[in-house]
């Protein structure tokens, strides 16, 4: 009799696990919706023609996929609908060189971000520093500041050295916050490595700059990578130092210029979805490719020993 009676309890425990299962699943697809749903819309609009994209009811699936919008950015195609876009959002063709501005200013970025934490971090994490723990504590809270708190502050300077409406003035500012979280990262990571691997490379006759440059670096690969990729997303998706400092073609960004479609007339929807993909695709690329350096580097600068 309890045999029997155990059944009718087990179905129930199965029959909840199972409807549990059920709704989680049902829960974490509307989450996969919510989280990509607008991503896909975006890149489904950005192939779609005006026509097509305006159309009632909406199709989620482009019945005639296109490049055009892709093309009318680069300055490419039919001449007469060149002219037709230009005039509906002359924006359209700063495109370009806003992307060339934005790619020049994240790489350049990421490459100082390199030479200045990586001897910075290894200074703090080999050479014991004199208060280097609040040192460290102290370029954490810079990094920690809100941007909004000093954005006017940081313009009046960039304008008393004349730097407004530059990528230069770019490049600082972003410096200025990406460098000190790329130092916290990198001595973390030098930390964890053993230090007996520099002891035996000096006592071969090695110099400290040698060490650092045939032995360290080469095993620092995640840690490198993990902080120029971090620095160089940072920089390109960035709005708000870009929208104040900049003014004209020569220096704005990607994400200005794709936020210049919208005004108070009209919304160029097929532009902004375009511009969009751009602004999106290199960090979801990098994020991509090098997600296994991206995450060895700050679990390795995480962990102890």
């Amino acid at each position: 009799m309890v045999k029997r009676g155990g059944e009718p309890m087990r179905f129930s425990f199965l029959f909840i696990n199972r409807l549990r299962t059920l709704v989680l699943m049902l829960l974490g697809f509307l989450f996969f919706l919510f989280l990509f749903g607008p991503v896909y819309w975006m890149f489904a609009t950005s192939l779609m023609t005006e026509s097509e994209m305006l159309s009632i009811p909406p199709h989620f699936l482009p019945n005639e996929p296109t490049i055009r919008n892709y093309l009318t950015i680069l300055k490419i195609g039919d001449p007469n609908y060149l002219k037709i876009a230009f005039n509906r959002a002359p924006s359209v063709f700063d495109i370009g060189p806003a992307l060339i501005n934005s790619l020049l200013v994240s790489i350049t970025v990421s490459l100082l971000n390199l030479s200045i934490a990586t001897p910075a971090a290894y200074a703090f994490a080999r050479l014991n520093v004199r208060s280097g723990l609040i040192m460290l504590m102290t370029y954490l809270a810079v990094r920690m500041i809100p941007p909004i708190m000093i954005v006017v502050p940081l313009f009046l300077v960039m304008k008393d050295l004349g730097l407004i409406d530059t990528k230069l003035s770019l490049i600082i500012v972003y410096c200025f916050f990406t460098v000190p979280f790329s130092i916290w990262v990198l001595q973390s990571y030098f930390k964890a490595m053993p230090a007996e691997l520099e002891d035996a490379a000096l006592i071969d006759g090695c110099s400290r700059f040698q060490t650092v440059r045939y032995i360290l670096l080469p095993l620092a690969k995640p840690g490198l990578t993990c902080v120029a990729i971090l620095s160089f997303m940072s920089s390109w998706s960035e709005f708000l130092f870009a929208v104040v400092f900049t003014k004209s073609t020569d220096s704005k960004t990607l994400t200005v210029i794709a936020a210049g479609f919208a005004d108070s007339a009209s919304i160029q929807f097929d532009y902004v979805m375009t511009a969009g993909v751009l602004t999106a695709l290199p960090p979801f690329l990098l994020a991509l490719f090098f997600q296994k350096y991206i995450v060895g580097g700050l679990a390795s600068g995480a962990v102890k020993g």
